[in-house]
C-alpha cells in the first residue's frame, strides 16, 4: 500500500524542467546528435559526457535521463564508462536519494551493458528478494541478471528462483528463463531444473525441457525422463519442448524412437480394423455408437502421436547431410538408422491421414531424397480436399522447395482435368432448367418432389463448381511456385 501512495504521489508531480542551463543544453545536444547517432561507432567525447551528465542529472524529467541511458546501453562496449552513471543511480535509489521507480530505466540498461556491468550483478542480486520493491522492479532486476550473462550472482539468484515453488508465477517463469538463456553455463542446476518436468503449469513444463535441452549432452542423464515427458505429457507444448531436448542433449536421434513409432503404427492398423469390424455391433447398436466412439478418439490420439514423432524425426540435423552428402564418412549404425527412417517416411506417405502424408513428403524434400518416391497421389490429395487448410499447405511446398519442369507438366495435366470437368457440369446445367416455366409449375402441383429433385441437382452442381474453382485455383498457384523454384537445367 505504501508503495502505491509512493507512485501516485509520483504521477501526480509534475514534469521537473531543466533547472540550470547546463542540464538545458546537454539535452539540447544529446536530442540532437542522437536523430543520426551511429551505435557502430564511439560517439563523440562531448556526446557522450552529455549523456552521462543527463542520466545522472536530477533537474530534468525522467523520460530524458531513460532516453540517455538507453543511448548508452545500446553503445554498449563503444561506451563503457555510462556503467559508471548507472550505478550512481542505483547507489542513490539504495540511499533513498532517488525514487524506486527510477531502476525500471536503470535495470534494463545495465542488462543490456552485459558483462561491462557484472560488477553491479550484486546489487541487482538484492534487488530481486528484496521485497520493499514491487514485483515488476524484482522482474526487472532479474531479467537484467539474465541479460548481462552468466555470473555468481545470477546463478544464484536463478538457483533461489527455482528451489522456491511458493514464489508468484512470474517469478518462477523468470528463473526459468534464466536457465534458458545462460545454457550449458547453469548446467550445474540440473538437478533443480528436473523437478519441473513434472510441474502443473504446462508452461513451466516447456521450459525446463528446453532449459535442459540447451545442456547438451550434459543432460544425457534426462533422456529417459524426457522420453516419458515426450510420450505421456498432455500438453503439445511440454510434448513439443521434450521432443525438441532429447535431439538438443542425443547426438543421434536415440534409437528406441523407431520402435515407439512402429507401436503406434501396430496399434493404429489395430483399432482401425476394430472399427471397421462387424463385432462391435449389439442387439440394442447403443453399445456400438460408444466404443465407435472411444475408438475414434483413441485413433485420433495415436494419429497425433505419429505426427508429433515424424516431425520430432524430420527435424534431425543428421537426415540431410547423410542423405545427400555421399562423400562424408557415416558410421554404419547412423546410415542403418536413416534407411530404416526413410522407409517409414515413405510408408507414411500412404497414411489416411492427409497431414501425415504431407509431413512426410515434406520430410523426404528437406532431405532432398525425393527421387524414386510417388509422390503425385499425396499431391494430387492435398490439392483437391475439400479444406483450405490443407490445400494451402500442399502449395506451401512448392513455394518452399524446387520442383522440375517434370511436376510442372505433371500440374498442367492436372489443371486440364479440372477444366474439363468444370464445362461438363456447365454443359448439364442447361437440361436440368430446360422445362419452361409453365410445366414446371404445372409439375409442382401435381408433383412436388420433382422440383424438388431438380434444386437438389442444381444445389449440387453449384457446389461443385465452387470446389472446382477452388481446386484450379490451387493447382494455378503451385504451377507458379514451380516456375519460380524450377531446378536449374544441368
Amino acid at each position: 500500500m505504501a508503495w502505491a501512495h509512493h507512485l501516485q504521489a509520483e504521477r501526480e508531480q509534475p514534469a521537473r524542467q531543466p533547472a540550470n542551463d547546463a542540464a538545458s543544453d546537454a539535452r539540447q545536444r544529446v536530442d540532437l546528435a542522437l536523430q543520426t547517432l551511429d551505435y557502430t561507432q564511439p560517439p563523440a567525447p562531448e556526446l557522450l559526457a552529455d549523456l552521462k551528465r543527463l542520466v545522472v542529472s536530477h533537474d530534468v524529467d525522467n523520460l530524458v535521463r531513460r532516453r540517455a541511458a538507453i543511448a548508452l546501453a545500446r553503445l554498449g562496449s563503444r561506451a563503457p564508462s555510462g556503467v559508471a552513471a548507472l550505478k550512481q543511480v542505483l547507489t542513490e535509489v539504495k540511499s533513498g536519494k532517488e525514487p524506486a521507480s527510477t531502476l525500471l530505466w536503470v535495470l534494463p540498461a545495465l542488462g543490456r551493458y552485459g558483462s561491462l556491468a557484472h560488477e553491479t550483478a550484486a546489487d541487482l542480486a538484492f534487488i530481486a528478494f528484496d521485497s520493499h520493491y514491487p514485483e515488476e522492479i524484482q522482474l526487472s532486476a532479474i531479467a537484467a541478471l539474465v541479460e548481462m550473462g552468466a555470473t555468481r550472482e545470477g546463478l544464484a539468484v536463478i538457483e533461489k528462483l527455482l528451489t522456491n515453488r511458493h514464489l508468484p508465477l512470474e517469478l518462477r517463469t523468470a528463473g526459468m528463463q534464466g536457465v534458458i538463456a545462460y545454457r550449458q553455463e547453469a548446467s550445474i542446476l540440473l538437478p533443480q531444473v528436473l523437478r519441473w518436468l513434472d510441474d502443473e503449469n504446462f508452461a513451466l513444463r516447456a521450459m525446463a525441457a528446453e532449459a535442459i535441452g540447451g545442456f547438451g549432452e550434459r543432460a544425457m542423464v534426462a533422456e529417459e525422463r524426457l522420453a516419458a515427458m515426450f510420450l505421456d505429457d498432455p500438453a503439445p507444448l511440454a510434448r513439443e519442448s521434450a521432443a525438441q531436448a532429447i535431439l538438443a542433449i542425443s547426438p543421434q536421434p536415440p534409437p528406441w524412437i523407431i520402435n515407439i513409432y512402429d507401436e503406434t503404427m501396430t496399434e493404429i492398423a489395430k483399432v482401425e480394423a476394430a472399427m471397421s469390424s462387424g463385432s462391435l455391433a449389439s442387439k440394442a447398436g447403443q453399445l456400438s455408437d460408444d466404443l465407435q466412439a472411444e475408438l475414434a478418439l483413441k485413433l485420433a490420439a495415436l494419429r497425433l502421436r505419429q505426427l508429433e514423432i515424424l516431425q520430432l524425426m524430420g527435424s534431425s540435423r543428421d537426415w540431410q547431410p547423410m542423405a545427400t552428402n555421399s562423400a562424408r564418412p557415416q558410421g554404419a549404425a547412423d546410415l542403418t538408422q536413416w534407411k530404416l527412417w526413410r522407409a517409414r517416411f515413405e510408408a507414411a506417405l500412404k497414411s489416411d491421414s492427409l497431414k501425415v502424408s504431407l509431413l512426410a513428403l515434406e520430410i523426404l524434400l528437406r532431405s532432398n531424397t525425393l527421387k524414386g518416391v510417388e509422390w503425385q497421389p499425396v499431391i494430387q490429395r492435398g490439392l483437391f480436399s475439400t479444406s483450405p487448410e490443407e490445400r494451402r499447405a500442399t502449395v506451401r511446398l512448392f513455394q518452399k522447395y524446387p520442383w522440375d519442369a517434370q511436376c510442372q507438366i505433371w500440374l498442367e495435366g492436372l489443371l486440364k482435368d479440372l477444366q474439363g470437368q468444370a464445362l461438363q457440369i456447365e454443359d448439364q446445367a442447361p437440361s436440368v432448367n430446360s422445362q419452361a416455366p409453365a410445366e414446371q409449375r404445372l409439375e409442382t402441383l401435381q408433383r412436388i418432389d420433382g422440383l424438388t429433385d431438380r434444386q437438389v441437382v442444381q444445389q449440387a452442381a453449384t457446389r461443385q463448381q465452387r470446389l472446382l474453382s477452388q481446386q484450379m485455383a490451387a493447382v494455378r498457384a503451385a504451377i507458379r511456385a514451380v516456375e519460380t523454384r524450377k531446378v536449374p537445367a544441368p
